[in-house]
C-alpha cells in the first residue's frame, strides 16, 4: 500500500490524462484529431474521447500512439496507469486500507 500512497500522496487533484499530453503534441503538429486518428488506424470518435478523459489508453492504442509519435508504448501507459490508480484508492482507498500485507 505505500507504493500506493506514494503515488497519491499531497496529491490534490487527479493527474493528467494522457489525452490532454496527446491534445498539446496534436496543436504542436498541426494535426487535427481526424488525421491522427487516420494516422493510427481508428475511428475519430475514440481519439476524441482519449483526448477528452473518457477513454483510457489501451496496450493497443499506446502501442499506435506510441508508434505515431515516436516516443513507444511505455510512456502512455504510464500515464494511464498513474490516472487508473489514483482513480481506484480514490474509489476504494478505504477498502485497501483494511487488505493486510503478507509480506514486508
Amino acid at each position: 500500500m505505500k507504493e500506493l500512497q506514494e503515488i497519491v500522496a499531497n496529491r490534490k487533484v487527479r493527474p493528467i490524462h494522457p489525452g490532454a499530453v496527446i491534445l498539446d503534441i496534436l496543436e504542436d503538429l498541426e494535426i487535427t484529431q481526424t488525421k491522427f486518428a487516420e494516422i493510427l488506424g481508428v475511428s475519430r470518435r475514440s481519439v476524441n474521447e482519449i483526448i477528452q478523459g473518457r477513454r483510457p489508453i489501451t496496450v493497443d492504442m499506446a502501442i499506435r500512439i506510441g508508434k505515431a509519435l515516436g516516443n513507444g508504448p511505455q510512456l502512455w501507459l504510464n500515464l494511464q496507469q498513474k490516472v487508473d490508480i489514483w482513480d481506484a484508492i480514490q474509489a476504494h482507498g478505504e477498502d485497501y486500507e483494511r487488505v493486510v500485507t503478507l509480506v514486508a
